[in-house]
C-alpha cells in the first residue's frame, strides 16, 4: 500500500470517485479518505447557488468573500486558483462543471508551511474533472444530464406525440361535429342537452391537449426571427391574472430597451408562458413570483452553465423565480429524462419540455436552481441568444434512424396552448 501523503498514495486513491452513493453524506466520506491518502489538512467541495459546502475531515468555515472572488476567477477561466488561508495554510480550488449547473469547486488545503506545486494543482484539476463523471457528483447536487441524449429522447416523444395528436384531431373533430349537429335536435334544458353540451367541453378540453402536443411536436424547429421578450412578458401577464390570486405578489425588474432575442414571438411566447405559469403554480396563494431579465456576454464557463446549446455570446437571460417549496432531488433527477414526467394533477409534463426544446432549438437553453437558503423556492433561468449578435442557427442534426421516423405534416401553429 502506498505511503500517505505520497504521490502514488494520491494516484492510488482516485477509483473512489466513481464509487456509488445514496446521499451526500457519500461525498464527505470520500473527501475525508481523500485527504489521508494525500497528506493534506482538509478538503472540501462548494456549490454556492444550492447554498451547499461539504468538507472533511472537520467542518472549515470560508469567509463568502473569499468564495466570491474564487468563482469569479474560476468563471473567467482560470484553470485552479489558490488562495492564503488562516495560520499560514493555502486552499487551491478546481472548477467543477456539469451541463445544465451553476460552476461548483473542489478544494484542498495543505498543512502549515507547506507549498502548493504544479504538479499538485495538475492533480488537483485532474480530480475535479472525475468528480464531474462521478455518481457522487449526482447524490450531491441532483441528476447531471447529456444535452445531447435529452435532445435526442424529446425528439423521440416529439414525433410520437405529433401523430398522436394527429390522430385524436381526426376522432375529437367527429365527437364535436356530432355533438354540435345533435344539440339543436333536442329540446333545450333537457337532460340529454346537457349531457350534449358536457360532451362538447369534454371534447374541447380534448383539443386543447392535442394542441399542446402539437407544439411541443413543433418546438424543436429554429424560427430566429427577432422577438420582444418584453412584449411576450407583458401579454403573459395580462394571460396569468385570472390564475395569479391576490396575496401573491408579482415582481418584475426589466432593463429598459432590451435587445430583441433570436426567436419569433410565436414561440417565445411559448417558451416564456410555460416558465411564467410554472413559477405561479409554484407560488401557490401567499408568496411571490419575481421576472427578471438581464444582458450577458457569457464565456465557455458560463455556458456551461445552461442546459442546451448555448454557446459564449451575447445573449438576454431571463428569470423566473418563485417561492414555492423547491423542487424535491427525487423529482429533479426526473426532469428532462421523463418527457412527460410532471407531479401536478391535471397537466401533462409538457411545458417545461417544450419551453427547453424551443430554446435548445434556438441555440439557447435553461438553468435550474434550489433558492439558497434562508429562501425557499426555485429560480429557472433561460439564455436567449440576441438577435443582433447571435450564435448561428442552422437545422439540427436529425437522431439516428433508431430514434424514430420524423412526422410528415403538422397542423397549424398556435401560441397560446399551455403544459
Amino acid at each position: 500500500m502506498p505511503q500517505p501523503g505520497t504521490l502514488a498514495a494520491a494516484l492510488a486513491y482516485l477509483p473512489h470517485w466513481q464509487q456509488d452513493a445514496t446521499d451526500a453524506a457519500g461525498l464527505e466520506g470520500v473527501l475525508a479518505g481523500w485527504v489521508r491518502a494525500c497528506g493534506w489538512k482538509a478538503a472540501g467541495f462548494a456549490a454556492p447557488t444550492d447554498g451547499l459546502a461539504k468538507s472533511a475531515p472537520h467542518p472549515v468555515a470560508i469567509d463568502h468573500a473569499e468564495l466570491s472572488e474564487t468563482f469569479q476567477r474560476l468563471r473567467a477561466g482560470e484553470p485552479t486558483v489558490v488562495v492564503s488561508a488562516a495560520g499560514g495554510t493555502s486552499r487551491v480550488y478546481a472548477p467543477v462543471m456539469c451541463p445544465g449547473r451553476p460552476l461548483a469547486a473542489l478544494w484542498a488545503e495543505r498543512q502549515p508551511n507547506f507549498s502548493w506545486s504544479e504538479a499538485d494543482h495538475a492533480y488537483l484539476a485532474t480530480t475535479a474533472k472525475l468528480l464531474e463523471r462521478s455518481p457522487l457528483l449526482s447524490a450531491t447536487i441532483g441528476s447531471t444530464l447529456d444535452p445531447d441524449r435529452i435532445g435526442i429522447r424529446l425528439a423521440d416523444a416529439g414525433v410520437v406525440a405529433g401523430r398522436m395528436a394527429h390522430d385524436f384531431d381526426n376522432i375529437l373533430t367527429g365527437i364535436l361535429g356530432f355533438a354540435d349537429l345533435a344539440l339543436p335536435m333536442v329540446a333545450p334544458g333537457t337532460q340529454a342537452a346537457s349531457y350534449l353540451a358536457e360532451i362538447a367541453k369534454v371534447g374541447q378540453r380534448g383539443i386543447g391537449f392535442t394542441q399542446q402536443l402539437h407544439a411541443f411536436n413543433r418546438s424543436g424547429d429554429p424560427k430566429p426571427t427577432p422577438g420582444s421578450v418584453a412584449a411576450t412578458l407583458s401579454r403573459e401577464e395580462t394571460r396569468l391574472k385570472p390564475l395569479i390570486p391576490p396575496t401573491l405578489k408579482v415582481e418584475k425588474d426589466l432593463p429598459l430597451n432590451m435587445p430583441a432575442v433570436a426567436m419569433d414571438a410565436g414561440p417565445l411566447q411559448i417558451a416564456l408562458g410555460h416558465l411564467f405559469e410554472n413559477a405561479v403554480e409554484a407560488s401557490g396563494k401567499i408568496g411571490y413570483v419575481k421576472v427578471s431579465a438581464k444582458i450577458a456576454e457569457l464565456n465557455e464557463t458560463d455556458a456551461r452553465a445552461f442546459l442546451g446549446k448555448v454557446s459564449p455570446g451575447s445573449y438576454l437571460i431571463v428569470s423566473f423565480a418563485d417561492s414555492g417549496p423547491g423542487i424535491k432531488p427525487e423529482v429533479r433527477k426526473r426532469l428532462f429524462a421523463e418527457p412527460f414526467f410532471t407531479t401536478k394533477m391535471r397537466h401533462r409534463g409538457l411545458g417545461l419540455a417544450t419551453a427547453y426544446r424551443i430554446a435548445a432549438a434556438h441555440r439557447g437553453g435553461l438553468q435550474i436552481e434550489a433558492i439558497p437558503a434562508p429562501g425557499t423556492g426555485t429560480i429557472v433561468k433561460v439564455a436567449l441568444p440576441q438577435a443582433v449578435s447571435r450564435p448561428s442557427i442552422s437545422t439540427p442534426t436529425p437522431p439516428p434512424a433508431s430514434a424514430g421516423l420524423r412526422e410528415e405534416s403538422v397542423n397549424p401553429e398556435t401560441t397560446t396552448v399551455r403544459g
